[in-house]
């Protein structure tokens, strides 16, 4: 993710219209002003220069200066040239001025926007401790948990944390940081696909699945939510060649009444029909009467045909509605 702000973003902040009338404050804000402009042009080595001169000053955007100032060195950091000292002395530079623009920047400043440019100056340096910068995952996990504190019921801020944990091994601990942001927010999707993720990068099929069904709770209309859960079914029965044949059978009922589930809620839910058609092929694999596995695979076939027939015709529907809006533009520059 780029670390540069958007120019909208950083013209609001920038706050030029300000009116100094000392000689160092009036040098401080033209150097402001261009390294401002530099840094929208992407030049961060004036930018830089611009900034460096800003920072020497006292004056209203200084904390400011030093956010900018740390970004640019940030972004002028190249990776590929890693090793290199000019290239790598950007690195302390940025981690210098992020601290100073996090301990200077007063949150309700600029209309409370100094507040996200104080959380902003926090998640930059996490990314600026990372292994391919300077390789600090101590600081890394410190900052994050600076970062969770100044905002607690951020769930982000706890997936973040989450990730450091998880990244340095520490799965207990990851955990525990997916926990916390269940409790900051019980009724959030983004959480229990979070845990959903992190039980199964972890080969916890149980607790996986346990987190998917939550899902289904808090989005009982939302077919995706099913078909995510048949999804996971067909494939553990497809791959897994240690599941029990009790075990098997009991997924691919589930599968199937996930599956059944969405294409209720949405009939021209394709990849829903698609994945009945493959769990009624699984069915058929572990039923032992020959006259039920043909009528399953029957069943599999109608839902195959379907799915095709469904997908032309929404793909047909979908061309001539973009022909129509594309003659009714053309009529209109007559």
């Amino acid at each position: 993710m780029s670390t540069r702000l958007t120019i909208v973003r950083l013209m609001a902040i920038a706050g030029l219209s300000l009116s100094l009338t000392a000689c160092g404050k009036v040098t401080a804000q033209m150097s402001f002003k261009d390294g401002i402009g530099a840094y929208q042009q992407q030049n961060y080595r004036t930018a830089i220069e611009e900034l460096e001169q800003a920072v020497q000053y006292d004056f209203e955007y200084r904390p400011y200066a030093y956010f900018y100032l740390a970004n640019s060195h940030d972004n002028a950091f190249k990776f590929t040239r890693k090793g290199q000292p000019e290239n790598d002395a950007h690195l302390p530079e940025a981690e210098k001025y992020y601290k100073l623009a996090y301990e200077q920047i007063d949150p309700a400043s600029r209309e409370g926007q100094g507040a996200t440019f104080k959380k902003r100056s926090l998640e930059y340096l996490v990314g600026l401790y990372g292994p391919e910068k300077l390789n600090k995952p101590d600081q890394a996990l410190e900052v994050g948990q600076q970062i969770v504190a100044l905002d607690p019921k951020d769930v982000n801020n706890y997936f973040g944390l989450s990730k450091l944990y998880k990244d340095m091994g520490r799965m207990e601990e990851a955990e525990q940081m997916l926990m916390k942001a269940k409790e900051a927010a019980p009724n959030s999707v983004d959480v229990q696909l979070q845990l959903a993720g992190f039980y199964n990068s972890q080969g916890n099929f149980d607790k996986t699945m346990e987190a998917f069904q939550t899902r289904i709770q808090l989005e009982p209309n939302n077919p995706e939510a099913y078909h995510t859960v048949a999804g996971y079914f067909e494939e553990k029965v497809r791959k897994d060649y240690t599941l029990k044949p009790a075990t098997k059978v009991d997924y691919i009922k589930r599968g199937l009444d996930a599956s059944s589930k969405a294409i209720e809620i949405k009939g021209d839910y394709v990849e829903a029909l698609v994945m009945k058609n493959l769990l009624l092929r699984q069915q058929a694999l572990v039923e032992k009467s020959p006259a039920r596995q043909q009528e399953l695979l029957k069943e599999a076939n109608a839902l195959r045909d379907k799915a095709i027939e469904t997908r032309n015709r929404l793909q047909g529907e979908a061309e001539a509605a973009e022909a129509a809006a594309k003659a009714k533009g053309e009529k209109k520059s007559e």
